[in-house]
């Protein structure tokens, strides 16, 4: 019985000390009043710029905080947006949002949230958008500019779904996509936006003019059905300098060389056996793998011919081919995360172009990968004969030891050769399985000295007065491709890479 009313005691004691403590904490928390007279705050920012986005695509989050400096708590009589219901400008501060919030309290000594957005409205021809978000306090008024760009664009939405199906536990994979309409042209009076793959279907043709710009959401990309045909710039009357670009639809500056923002299961462009693709003149960037090449007859014509193109940032693989047939001509490939260009068999012809990869992220493969095998899901090799591989005058370098692999064995052909052209690549293979003193595959090469760009960060690719590529190309391949991108003669000796030094 002593011991029953010792521990009935006990809990009673510490029931007592937990209600002083609370009494205690709550005694010595200040009773803030709220202010009567209009009281000053502050804005951590007095103008919003929100990021450049297209018509009827909502804008990145942006954010600021009100901070009452009194210790007086404020009530906000009134938060607006100055245009109303017609503003394209939309705000919540801690999570309360509208066109006007009445009777909102700043404590003292704090802060509060906003965080604001934007949607353009659909087909508006207004670019620049402003508004002002004002806020009344007892008779008082303030205000945070909002600014921000929006572009009206053509948009290419999916409405259909290709689906392949999986054993169980294993979901199905969706591809949403959308089929083009027979023979159809892309101008560029205004940016072009694509959700999904948009299908350029048998017996069809998208051609796309000069200058135009393309933009990919987050797993899109262009989708070119066996018996289609893509034309990028087809009468060879745009720039270098002045490119058609494909690239995500994210348009802040931050974005622009950011790897991996477009692309989905079948790749950025998608060549499927069968069809045919010509591009002059791009810039292709910032996706996962840039261009996906199917595979083609032995004898077919190319499938992929490209021309005066940058291929950059790409977090995957710039050029995959699986049997492709590909011709290049003044392409530079600049800073992929896995390859610049992958080839599983068929054929790579290259005149002139630059391979130099730089990737920010570790990277364990080397730029080019020539491979005339593979491992299926059981662990057996597979066979696609490499008809060919020729690289004449190009540079093929970055921050890898080895910039080329070689990957083969006697069971398929493998065919390449290499000349007039500077190559990073470990010159005694401990595997011995290329030498670089047989002039069948290596002729008139230049191992492991530095291309010497004039500014690479920026993207300019030309050569710098001290490159070790300038005058050590072979004639054939200028003779092939007598100009570079800037209308540069290079017939009389010819330096290696994308660009002549003028």
């Amino acid at each position: 019985m002593k011991q029953h009313k010792s521990k009935q005691l006990l809990s009673d004691c510490r029931s007592l000390l937990t209600l002083g403590l609370f009494a205690l904490l709550f005694s010595c928390r200040p009773d803030h009043s709220t202010a009567f007279d209009p009281l000053d705050i502050e804005f951590s920012k007095d103008t919003i710029y929100l990021d450049t986005v297209f018509n009827a695509i909502g804008s990145s989050t942006r954010s600021f905080t009100i901070r009452n400096k009194s210790d007086q708590n404020i009530l906000l009589d009134k938060i607006k947006l100055g245009m109303g219901d017609d503003s394209p400008f939309r705000f919540n501060i801690n999570g309360i949002h509208g066109v006007e919030l009445n009777d909102i309290v700043l404590p003292a000594s704090d802060s509060l949230w906003v965080f604001i957005e934007l949607t353009s409205p659909p087909g508006a021809l207004q670019m620049l958008w402003t508004d002002s978000l004002i806020f009344t306090n007892k008779g008082l008024s303030d205000d945070v500019k909002l600014i921000s760009l929006a572009y009206d664009a053509h948009f290419h939405f999916p409405n259909k779904i290709y689906t392949i199906k999986r054993n169980p536990p294993l979901t199905n994979i969706e591809i949403p996509y959308s089929i083009l309409p027979s023979n159809s042209t892309w101008s560029n009076d205004k940016p072009h936006v694509v959700y999904g793959y948009a299908v350029i279907d048998s017996g069809s043709s998208l051609e796309i003019m000069k200058e135009a710009s393309i933009h990919f959401h987050s797993g899109s990309g262009l989708w070119v059905a066996s018996g289609g045909i893509l034309h990028v710039d087809q009468d060879n009357t745009g720039s270098y300098s002045d490119p058609i670009v494909f690239e995500g639809d994210r348009l802040e500056p931050f974005y622009s060389n950011i790897a991996g923002q477009w692309g989905g299961l079948l790749g950025g462009i998608f060549i499927q056996r069968g069809s045919k693709v010509k591009i002059n003149n791009a810039w292709i960037k910032n996706g996962t793998i840039g261009i996906r090449c199917d595979s083609i007859g032995e004898f077919g014509e190319s499938n992929l011919l490209i021309r005066n193109t940058r291929i950059t940032d790409f977090s995957r693989v710039s050029i995959y081919s699986g049997f492709g047939n590909i011709e290049m001509e003044n392409v530079t490939i600049a800073n992929s995360g896995l390859y610049s260009l992958y080839c599983l068999g068929g054929r790579v012809f290259a005149d002139h172009c630059t391979f130099i990869n730089e990737f920010p992220s570790a990277r364990s493969t080397p730029s080019i990968g020539l491979f005339n095998r593979y491992e299926d899901a059981s662990g057996q090799y597979r066979y696609r004969d490499l008809n060919e591989a020729y690289f004449g005058n190009c540079i093929i370098s970055g921050n890898k030891e080895s910039e080329i692999g070689f990957d083969f064995d006697a069971n398929g052909k493998f065919n390449y050769k290499m000349e007039g052209s500077l190559i990073k690549l470990v010159t005694n293979p401990v595997n011995g399985n290329y030498d670089i003193n047989n002039p069948n595959y290596f002729k008139q090469c230049v191992f492991n000295k530095s291309p010497n760009f004039i500014f690479p960060e920026s993207y300019n690719f030309q050569l710098d007065s001290n490159s070790e590529a300038i005058d050590i190309g072979v004639i054939g391949p200028a003779i092939r491709v007598p100009f570079d991108p800037n209308n540069v003669n290079r017939t009389i000796t010819p330096d290696a890479g994308t660009f002549e030094k003028n």
